[in-house]
């Protein structure tokens, strides 16, 4: 079935990542670094990125984003294609889905997407061709017509054996490009469905050798040209193919990593890392271009077009760039998260700081991504590149970060690398790197010349606790006095992989490590003296724990300093955290909350694998999943309020990996495993004074059906709307410091248009008048 969607509205057309949010809207945080696809146009250029499309208009210098959440039915984007017949931008996915936009409308066609067939549905390359469009994909050519929007025939050159990379037609011929091969068949004939309609390509050798492909299909004039990519640096080859056989294009050696080649405005550009060479269909002239203007580095590109007298770019790190000459280049500005790689994140005072890059279960990628820094709407990276005390280090895998509650400007960076520990200001450069060459952090008993840094915390008073694995004290402390103390809490965490740390409102420090359950430290107020510590271990045992799992994934401290345990199969919560450390055997065990349930006794989200748990300001609990999504339960647990999956809301994928709140504006930052998303809850931290109160929106016209919200009241306040003359028109309790109104009646009847006063009191003291709001309708 083709399903049309109409653009909301030309808000919502244009909401992205520098707008903020209502309350129960969701905004896509799309990285606008790496561009993996351009089309230029007459007046405007579209240029994709894994997660989304930005629409720059020449003229206006506007841009559109175009996404899974305001628009886009997808969200991994892997090809984008042009029909000149229809004037219509085709985007091809990595499951096969296809969008077309036409008119800022946009149309989606699922027919592959919905293929019952084998294997991969990728879309690698969309072709134009005779007013038709030609999908290369994992399994198949597939012909679509692009006004009636449905396919017309489908074509097996492999038999569905190997994807088909690239197409290309010459004359009468049709040749489809795989990673080992060329096929070839009449483009005439009407039995391509038919795999022995088509013939392997004998002047294109096959490849054997593992590593070696073939990605790129060209024809520039009446020749074609191919790329083929070797595993070793510096022989990839651009082949031109003759009548009866196949030789390099180019006489001298091209000794470079050869990213794309592409015929645009009669020539064919060959991409490598980092330039441009633009040659003549003779290849006696070439344009060449090895640095923009603006940056110390040059082209790295994944794609190019031409529009409006210039070349576009799809830039591997610098995003959409465009050249007319050496001198008159410029990168097009797109905020979003400076890179892809995503893991984990800390939310105060409005800032959000993003640890780029981790690890793949307990191994290191070996991913030098960075910290991102998000505040005010604005972007900002902090890598090798641009950190001097980081540079040329092997410092990698950046797997937590903390922001300081004392100094918001200061941010301890956690990795898992030879350089462990950091410190830096968000403002500025990283001012302290710690190693256990200057520390007491303790390299892995792995022999990797590596320290696990799992998870990190500063305490009240601006103390830093962290979590270092594989050791035999894997609890450690760097004081504000900068000390170091470390805890090694019990044998059974010795020497394992370290997963997570919190710190309850009586400071005492709870930690998961992997597969041995849930440890807990009382330190007594004495980092200094080991002597008073308590400790205690919680596990699967009957009179010792009872948890759901020895896996603890996620540990969370409410408001009434109960410990919210998630595990591998399920959650459970421990009651009396706080007489825990002197309890006997038995008494101390977490407690799983039970429902009844058609005369069934279950508990609350059975054995869902749980990745992460947060308290919001209403001391209600988000629960995320590495499978259902997300989950919003009641203050005890009891109800479930919201759950958000892949397909009943905009949540990009229901495997979960971190979420963090925004407690100043109840956004919630959602990492998954296929980027970061955010939806702006309804519930905020309090403020006692209302020094804040903010309402919107202010006014509500007629088109804005959400919730009207107030923001900055007493924690599970009483709101009262009444109209000019006192009249109650409508009452609710805030969730924390937030209460929503929908605009109606107690009795579900649209309010009139006109002025109408906001009261509260908290459940003790006296009411008072917080604010207004102006309804039209």
């Amino acid at each position: 079935m083709i399903r049309t969607r109409l653009l909301f509205s030309l808000f919502l057309l244009s909401l992205n990542a520098n707008s903020q949010i209502g309350t129960g809207q969701w905004r896509l945080h799309v990285p606008s670094n790496e561009a993996i696809a351009v089309v230029a146009l007459s007046t405007k250029v579209y240029v994709a990125f894994a997660q989304g499309i930005n629409e720059f208009n020449y003229a206006s210098g506007e841009l559109t984003e175009w996404n899974s959440v305001n628009s886009l039915s997808d969200v991994t984007i892997s090809s984008m294609g042009y029909s000149s017949a229809q004037s219509a931008l085709f985007i091809g996915y990595d499951n096969g889905n296809i969008d077309k936009i036409k008119n800022n409308k946009l149309t989606n066609i699922p027919a592959i997407k919905l293929a019952d067939v084998q294997g991969s549905k990728r879309v690698n390359r969309i072709v134009e061709f005779e007013g038709n469009l030609f999908f290369a994909t994992g399994f198949s050519i597939v012909k679509i017509d692009p006004d009636k929007e449905e396919v017309i025939d489908t074509y097996y050159p492999t038999n569905g054996n190997a994807g088909i990379v690239d197409i290309e037609f010459r004359n009468d011929s049709i040749y489809a490009l795989t990673e080992t091969k060329m096929y070839v068949a009449n483009v005439n004939n009407f039995a391509l469905a038919d795999p022995s309609e088509w013939y392997v390509d004998e002047r294109v050798t096959e490849l054997t050798t593992p590593g070696e492909k073939y990605t790129e299909l060209e024809l520039l004039g009446d020749s074609l040209y191919l790329l083929f990519n070797n595993p070793s640096y510096g022989l990839d080859t651009v082949f031109s193919i003759g009548e009866n056989s196949i030789f390099p294009a180019f006489i001298e050696s091209f000794v470079m990593e050869i990213n794309t080649i592409k015929s645009i405005n009669n020539r064919l550009a060959v991409c490598y890392s980092p330039g441009v060479f633009l040659y003549d269909e003779t290849f006696s002239s070439f344009i060449g271009v090895s640095n923009y203007s603006f940056s110390n580095s040059g082209p790295t590109l994944n794609a190019l077009s031409y529009g409006n007298d210039s070349y576009w770019f799809a830039d591997k790190s610098l995003g959409l760039t465009e050249y007319k000459t050496d001198t008159d280049n410029r990168q097009i500005i797109i905020n979003g998260p400076p890179k892809k790689e995503v893991y984990k994140l800390d939310v105060l005072q409005g800032k959000l700081v993003v640890a780029g890059g981790g690890i793949a279960s307990v191994f290191q990628t070996f991913s030098g991504s960075g910290v991102y820094i998000f505040e005010d709407e604005k972007w900002q990276l902090k890598d090798r590149e641009n950190m001097t005390m980081w540079n040329g280090q092997n410092i990698w895998d950046f797997v937590s970060v903390a922001i300081n509650p004392l100094d918001n400007n200061e941010i301890a960076v956690a990795t898992y690398s030879e350089v462990p520990l950091s410190i830096l200001k968000a403002d500025g450069q990283v001012e302290s790197t710690f190693t256990p060459l200057n520390s007491n952090i303790e390299l892995t008993s792995l022999g990797n010349n590596s320290a696990q840094i799992a998870s990190l915390n500063y305490d009240d008073e601006g103390n830093l606790w962290f979590l270092n694995g594989y050791t035999t004290e894997p609890l450690k402390v760097y004081t504000k006095e900068k000390e170091w103390y470390s805890f090694s809490v019990n044998s059974a965490a010795a020497g394992k992989f370290g997963d997570a740390l919190v710190i309850d409102f009586n400071g005492n420090k709870w930690l998961a490590v992997r597969d041995a359950g849930l440890f807990g430290l009382n330190d007594n107020g004495t980092i200094n003296n080991s002597s008073d510590d308590k400790i205690v271990v919680l596990n699967t045992g009957d009179f010792s724990g009872a948890l759901p799992s020895n896996r603890v994934t996620a540990i969370a401290v409410d408001f009434d300093n109960e410990i919210w345990i998630g595990t591998d199969n399920g959650f459970a919560v421990l009651y009396n955290s706080d007489q825990a450390f002197d309890a006997g055997s038995g008494e101390y065990n977490a407690q799983r909350i039970k429902l009844e349930f058609e005369g069934n006794v279950e508990f609350v989200l059975g054995n869902t694998s749980i990745t992460d748990i947060i308290v919001d300001g209403a001391n209600r609990k988000w629960i995320a999943t590495s499978n259902s999504g997300l989950v919003l339960l009641s203050e005890d647990g009891s109800e479930i309020i919201e759950q958000h999956t892949a397909e009943n809301s905009p949540l990009i994928s229901n495997n979960i990996l971190n979420i963090k709140l925004n407690n100043e504006t109840g956004e919630l930052f959602i990492i998954t495993d296929k980027g970061l998303v955010s939806y702006r809850t309804d519930a905020t931290y309090e403020d006692p004074d209302y020094k804040n109160v903010v309402v919107f929106p202010n006014p509500a016209r007629p088109d804005f059906d959400g919730p009207i919200t107030i923001q900055g009241v007493r924690f599970n306040s009483d709101v009262k709307i009444t109209d000019v003359a006192g009249n109650l028109v409508y009452k609710t309790t805030s969730n924390g410091g937030t209460a929503t109104w929908n605009g109606k009646t107690l009795d579900g009847v649209k309010v009139p248009t006109g002025v109408y006063l906001i009261w509260t009191a908290a459940n003790e003291g006296k009411g008072r008048k917080v604010g207004k709001v102006l309804i039209v309708n």
